[in-house]
C-alpha cells in the first residue's frame, strides 16, 4: 500500500497544474451532470417525443416498407463535387435515406471551420468548394437526411506524416492517452501497433479541454449548415492498454489514494494486503467507473452542443464488452436520452448471430433507438442478403451499411444493395394482375 500512497503523493505535484481546468462531475455523476445541461439547453417534449427513427419512418415516404437504411461515407468521397453528386444519385437509386458523412476522420474537417484544420486531401480551397455545404443541398433536394460523422478521440493514424501546425495533436500532445508506465501514443513504434491493439492516436476522454473543444466543433457545425444530425464514432477508450494520462491518474490518485497505473502494472500483492481483496476489486470497479464517466461527459457536452437536431453513435457491438474494455456504456447513452440513437457495429457477425444479437439490442435499448452496422467489405458482401432476410424478421427499425466507399471501390454498385435488400419490384406483376381483372370483367377499350 505504501507504494500506492507514495504514487498518489507524487501524482499530486501535478493537481496544480490541472486544477483550473479540471471540470468534475457533480456527486450524482455523469447522470446528474448531464440532467441539468439537458434541462437547461433543450425543450421537454417536441422534438424528442417520438423517437427519432420512428418518426423518419413515419414521416418519409421516400423508405421503403417503413426500412430504415443509412450508408457510412467515408471521408474519401468528398473530395470533388463530381464525386459527391455520383454518391447522391447512388442514395438516390438504392432508396437510402440517411447519409452518415465523415467530416471529422482524423481531427480535420472537410468543411469550413474556425477550430480544425483544412483536410489535407482536399485539392480545392474550402472558400471555393465546401464539400458538407455542396453535399447537403444536393442530399435536401432528393429527400435524404445528412448526418456529420465525426471521429471524436481519435485524431490521427499515419506516424510516417506530421499534423499540420493547428492540428489537436501538434497543439496538445500533452492530451494524447499513455500507457499504465506513462508511454504516450504516439511514442509506440507502428510495428507494435498490431499486439497492443493501437488504431491510431487517441487523445484522453478524461481532458476537459477535449470536451470543451468537441462541443466547439458540433456548435460549429449545428449553426453553420443545415444537417440533420451529429454521428459520432470512437467515441471511447481504444483499450485496457492506453488509457491513462496525467490528469486522470492525479485526479483518482487524489480522490480514492491510490494511482489506478499501479492496479495494472504496480504492486498488486501489496495493494491487495492493504487493502483486501474486495477492496482491491472495488477500486479495480472504481477505475473502470471513472473511465466511463468521462466518456459519459463528452457524450452530456455533445448532446447539448446539438440543440434540437438528431445525436446518435456508432458502438461497439458487444455491449459488454464496449463497457467493460473501452468505457462505453452506450445503453446508457439511450436510456438517459443522450441519444437518439446507437449503430452497433455488428461488422464481423455472421446472420444468424446478427439476428441473435438484433433481439438483444432491442431488448436493451427498444427497437426504435438502434440501426444494426453490417459490413460489405472484405467478403462480408456475401452475407448481406441472408442478414437483412433475418432482420427483417425481428423487426427492426433499419441497418446501416459500412460503407458506400467499399461498394463502389469493389465495383458492385447499386446493384449489391437491389438485390440484396431492396424489395421487390412489383409494379409490372400488378399492373399484369389489373388487366387480367379488366379482360375478365369486359373492361373498356
Amino acid at each position: 500500500m505504501a507504494r500506492g500512497f507514495r504514487a498518489a503523493a507524487s501524482v499530486s505535484v501535478l493537481i496544480a497544474s490541472i486544477w483550473m481546468l479540471w471540470e468534475p462531475l457533480p456527486p450524482g455523476g455523469a447522470s446528474a451532470f448531464a440532467q441539468v445541461t439537458l434541462v437547461d439547453s433543450i425543450a421537454p417534449g417536441e422534438p424528442f417525443a417520438m423517437p427519432y427513427l420512428e418518426r423518419l419512418r413515419t414521416h418519409t415516404p421516400v423508405l421503403p416498407n417503413e426500412e430504415v437504411r443509412a450508408l457510412w461515407v467515408v471521408r474519401d468521397a468528398l473530395v470533388t463535387p463530381e464525386s459527391i453528386t455520383r454518391l447522391i444519385d447512388f442514395a438516390v437509386l438504392t432508396r437510402t435515406h440517411m447519409l452518415f458523412v465523415q467530416v471529422r476522420g482524423r481531427g480535420d474537417a472537410f468543411y469550413r471551420s474556425s477550430t480544425e484544420p483544412r483536410a489535407s486531401i482536399l485539392t480545392a480551397p474550402l472558400s471555393d468548394f465546401d464539400p458538407l455545404a455542396y453535399l447537403v443541398t444536393l442530399a435536401q433536394r432528393e429527400g435524404i437526411s445528412v448526418h456529420a460523422w465525426l471521429n471524436v478521440y481519435l485524431v490521427w493514424s499515419n506516424p510516417a506524416e506530421t499534423p499540420p501546425p493547428n492540428h489537436l495533436m501538434a497543439l496538445h500532445p500533452e492530451w494524447l492517452l499513455t500507457d499504465a508506465r506513462g508511454r504516450r501514443m504516439d511514442r509506440v513504434p507502428r510495428d507494435q501497433w498490431k499486439k497492443l491493439g493501437i488504431e491510431g492516436y487517441f487523445i484522453s476522454p478524461a481532458v476537459p479541454g477535449m470536451r470543451r473543444h468537441m462541443a466547439g466543433v458540433v456548435r460549429e457545425l449545428v449553426e453553420n449548415y443545415g444537417i440533420d444530425g451529429v454521428h459520432l464514432d470512437y467515441i471511447r477508450y481504444p483499450n485496457k492498454t492506453f488509457a491513462y494520462d496525467p490528469v486522470s491518474r492525479a485526479t483518482f490518485a487524489v480522490r480514492w489514494g491510490v494511482d489506478p497505473a499501479e492496479l495494472v502494472d504496480g504492486d498488486r500483492a501489496g495493494l491487495q494486503d492493504a487493502l483486501g481483496a474486495s477492496g482491491l476489486s472495488l477500486v479495480d470497479s472504481l477505475s473502470v467507473a471513472q473511465r466511463v464517466a468521462d466518456v459519459d461527459s463528452m457524450v452530456v457536452g455533445l448532446r447539448a452542443a446539438c440543440g434540437v437536431r438528431a445525436l446518435s453513435a456508432a458502438v461497439v457491438g458487444d455491449p459488454d464488452l464496449a463497457s467493460r474494455e473501452k468505457a462505453q456504456y452506450w445503453a446508457g447513452w439511450v436510456h438517459q436520452g443522450w441519444v437518439d440513437f446507437v449503430v452497433p457495429m455488428a461488422y464481423n457477425f455472421p446472420p444468424l448471430e446478427v439476428e441473435a444479437r438484433a433481439q438483444v439490442y432491442g431488448r436493451l435499448v427498444g427497437r426504435d433507438r438502434f440501426l444494426i452496422g453490417l459490413g460489405v467489405f472484405d467478403g462480408r458482401e456475401e452475407y448481406l442478403a441472408e442478414s437483412v432476410e433475418l432482420l427483417r424478421n425481428v423487426g427492426v427499425a433499419g441497418y446501416a451499411l459500412f460503407s458506400y466507399n467499399s461498394i463502389v471501390k469493389d465495383g458492385y454498385g447499386a446493384a449489391l444493395i437491389e438485390n440484396a435488400v431492396l424489395p421487390p419490384d412489383t409494379s409490372d406483376v400488378e399492373d399484369e394482375d389489373a388487366d387480367a381483372d379488366a379482360d375478365a370483367d369486359g373492361g373498356e377499350d
